[in-house]
């Protein structure tokens, strides 16, 4: 025992002291995480908001649109249309590919008709005179006389409408095709996926 305490060294000793630990972790431990998750919240917030911001961009109506064929070309015993396509709204509108195509004539009577309109293609925002292009092939018109211009006619999926090309030129017959096989056979055509 020590003399002037009283008590034993070994006794004193055995007792022994833990870490202490800054008092100000548990709080910079709890306010990060607080910020964590109000950071993915605001993010779920903003892409939810992208989505729905892209949602929202309506269809494109005929009424909002004009085409016009600005060139046909041959090429073995088919024809093939240049065509330009203009957003003439002030709306930012969504245009599928692959509308159905016809070949018309002058008095909007069908020489060719093509496949219905997809309602799965891709589709392409089309802002405020925005322009879009397409290449239009037809082959084999073995029908009956037409009244000129002959020009391309475009119907939208759903109720979507239709949209006339403007002629290539006041009588043009370009686009009618020679015929490949018997009188009265039907004729084809196909268009390329709308692009810039």
């Amino acid at each position: 025992m020590h003399p002037l305490s009283g008590t034993s060294p070994r006794s004193r000793a055995a007792t022994p002291r833990l870490a202490s630990q800054p008092r100000g972790l548990p709080a910079l431990a709890a306010l990060a995480i607080v910020l964590a998750v109000a950071a993915g919240t605001v993010g779920m917030a903003l892409g939810g908001a992208g989505v729905a911001a892209a949602a929202a961009v309506p269809k494109c109506l005929a009424t909002q649109l004009s085409a016009r064929i600005v060139d046909w070309q041959g090429a073995a015993g088919s024809r093939i249309a240049d065509v330009e396509l203009t957003n003439t709204s002030f709306v930012h509108c969504s245009l599928r590919d692959f509308p159905q195509v016809r070949l018309v004539s002058a008095r909007g009577i069908v020489l060719i008709n093509g496949p219905a309109a997809s309602t799965t293609a891709s589709t392409h925002g089309l802002v405020q005179l925005g322009l879009l292009k397409t290449e239009v092939s037809t082959s084999n018109y073995c029908g009956p006389a037409y009244a000129r211009p002959v020009t391309l006619a475009f119907v939208l999926p759903g109720l979507g409408g239709r949209v006339v090309a403007i002629p290539f030129s006041p009588s043009d017959s370009n686009g009618v095709p020679p015929c490949n096989s018997a009188p009265g056979s039907a004729g084809s055509i196909s268009m390329h996926a709308w692009h810039s």
